[in-house]
């Protein structure tokens, strides 16, 4: 493994965790909060794991 696969797996399980939060500020009423999370869960589960898939893990693109 290499470090943008690492990298990779790291931004996913933050993007658990980010989620997880969501979910419990979603259930305690604060909507704020709780969309905030979501959204930076939403940016740790997908612009970066795809960004470093594109642009570091692909091979000499041209």
């Amino acid at each position: 493994m290499n470090a943008t696969t690492i990298l990779g797996i790291a931004s996913i399980v933050v993007a658990f965790v980010l989620f997880s939060t969501s979910f419990y500020f979603a259930v305690k009423g604060r909507k704020r909060a709780s969309l905030s999370m979501g959204l930076l869960a939403f940016v740790f589960m997908t612009v970066i794991p795809v960004s470093l898939a594109l642009f570091s893990a692909v091979p000499n693109p041209h």
